[in-house]
């Protein structure tokens, strides 16, 4: 891999204001992570997301995006029904991918998902940054307070 890694990312709309508040913000940070892709599902959604976050490639097809050979690694950040088509694109082409929780729509998906990637030896990750939410944390700390 070069120096630093080559990130498609799938979900880049910049109006997700989830993606825009935790996952951009890190990456763009991360010395190691070049946001060199990004993908939505039209074109002048995905154009909008390679000015905004400075990529140097924009698609509309997933697909597209994770065989171009400038790609490293896969990050995908889309709503959990469309999590299993792009991981499951990333693993088959062997790069190491990223994927928001849940992993699939169900345990089938991820178990499927799962055993693809140990048996072609792709590195992935779940994504459970969640747990670090505010409002998940205090309703954590009322219930542990007995509060509720």
């Amino acid at each position: 891999m070069p120096q630093k890694i080559r990130l498609g990312f799938v979900g880049a709309n910049v109006k997700s204001h989830w993606a825009a508040q935790s996952h951009f913000p890190a990456l763009m940070a991360s010395p190691d992570v070049e946001m060199t892709a990004v993908c939505t599902t039209r074109p002048e959604t995905a154009a909008e997301a390679k000015k905004a976050f400075g990529a140097s490639l924009a698609f509309h097809d997933y697909r597209e995006m994770i065989a171009s050979p400038e790609i490293d690694a896969v990050a995908v950040v889309v709503r959990v029904p469309e999590h299993y088509g792009p991981t499951r694109a990333a693993i088959e082409a062997g790069k190491p991918v990223y994927t928001e929780w849940p992993l699939g729509r169900n345990t089938a998906e991820a178990e499927e998902l799962t055993a693809m990637a140990r048996a072609q030896g792709v590195a992935t990750a779940v994504g459970l940054q969640s747990r670090v939410s505010p409002a998940l944390r205090r309703m954590k700390a009322q219930i542990e307070a007995g509060y509720v």
